[in-house]
């Protein structure tokens, strides 16, 4: 026979030493704990919190970002991404400029915390470098040239 003693949380048989349990209290238990977690297994909605919801919804943001030219410049993003990649709308990546005897690079990207050839990302603030004259590695950032469309993909 079921024990007047039950589990603070899901009130199951909790028996004592001199109850006899039968196998109907087995059963019991057992269809309520079936009942329980199998729901909650199921319930995608309560196993993921408001951050992973925005991120899953909305894993990616693109803005679009006008250069000026300057040697340097900081953009602020709506949050911090993981990951950015700013690259130069209708360029190529990268080219050759047999004048300049130099790479053109076009776009890039950097992690969080990183910084990688001509932008660096630090919490919310994306660094773009417009290379003023041919480097001595002979690579030449383009990524805030005056009057530049970019765009920029912010990833969470």
């Amino acid at each position: 026979m079921p024990t007047n003693h039950k589990t603070p949380k899901l009130q199951l048989n909790s028996w004592l030493g001199t109850d006899k349990p039968m196998r109907s209290d087995f059963v019991e238990d057992n269809t309520l704990l079936d009942a329980l977690l199998g729901g909650h297994l199921e319930d995608s909605q309560l196993h993921l919190s408001q951050q992973d919801r925005t991120a899953l919804s909305s894993p990616f943001v693109v803005t679009l970002l006008g250069g000026t030219g300057d040697a340097s410049r900081n953009h602020v993003l709506p949050f911090a991404p993981r990951l950015v990649l700013v690259y130069l709308r209708n360029a190529p990546f990268s080219r050759y400029d047999a004048d300049r005897g130099c790479t053109v690079c076009n776009a890039a990207a950097a992690g969080s915390g990183s910084k990688s050839g001509g932008i660096a990302l630090n919490g919310t603030t994306l660094t773009l470098t417009q290379s003023q004259s041919v480097p001595e590695d002979h690579i030449f950032y383009n990524l805030n040239a005056n009057g530049g469309q970019y765009a920029c993909v912010a990833f969470r």
